[in-house]
């Protein structure tokens, strides 16, 4: 397989899980890493520069990979998810953990979100099963958001 690199233009993988009676710790507990951004239903946290404070309309704990993969091959990405949910081949402790989490509280959700965008003419990625699987057993949804450039912005950008 040819590597995706040259032709992407930015990759990353969010994985979220969230819920009105989430606590936010229990996850970070059960994963054994900090999130990219967490908060509690009620809860004010920082949206971003232009949006500024919010409160949160129901709990969140989301890890995103942009800031902590440095690379644009989207399965380095998600093996960095793996790397967390299976910290080593004879721990799947945390994936164990967080299964059992979500069984219990019925109001939490989780999903992983797998954005890709590369050039025209790029070849889009292809989502391991192995993380497929692993999503329905948690269990999780996937969404996968896989766009090039049109030719037309390509030409504006040369």
């Amino acid at each position: 397989m040819r590597s995706e690199g040259s032709a992407t233009r930015k990759t990353y993988v969010t994985f979220r899980v969230v819920g009105d009676t989430l606590t936010p710790e229990a996850i970070t507990k059960a994963l054994g890493v900090m999130p990219t951004i967490q908060y509690a239903k009620g809860q004010t946290y920082f949206a971003g520069p232009r949006t500024g404070e919010l409160v949160g309309k129901s709990g969140v704990w989301s890890l995103t990979t942009d800031q902590l993969v440095a690379s644009n091959n989207l399965r380095e990405h998600l093996a960095y998810l793996l790397g967390v949910l299976i910290p080593d081949r004879q721990d799947a402790n945390p994936l164990f953990e967080l299964h059992a989490l979500l069984v219990k509280h019925k109001d939490w959700r989780a999903d992983l979100l797998c954005f890709w965008h590369g050039r025209t003419g790029a070849k889009k990625p292809s989502v391991p099963k192995l993380v497929g699987e692993m999503m329905k057993f948690l269990p999780a949804t996937m969404e996968t958001d896989f766009a090039t450039d049109s030719a037309a912005a390509e030409q504006r950008r040369a």
